[in-house]
């Protein structure tokens, strides 16, 4: 019993530190931001 709760604990703990995987922007979505800012950029240099 002592055991689970520690793992429960622990694994909550590096969930919670590494932010869960469905929080993380896709690659794609990185991507189109990157691209938008950048021609947002130029056209303020124009």
């Amino acid at each position: 019993m002592k055991q689970t709760l520690l793992v429960l604990v622990l694994a909550s703990f590096f969930l919670a530190a590494c932010g869960g995987r469905p929080g993380q922007a896709l690659p794609e979505q990185e991507k189109e931001n990157f691209e938008r800012i950048l021609k947002e950029e130029a056209e303020k240099n124009k």
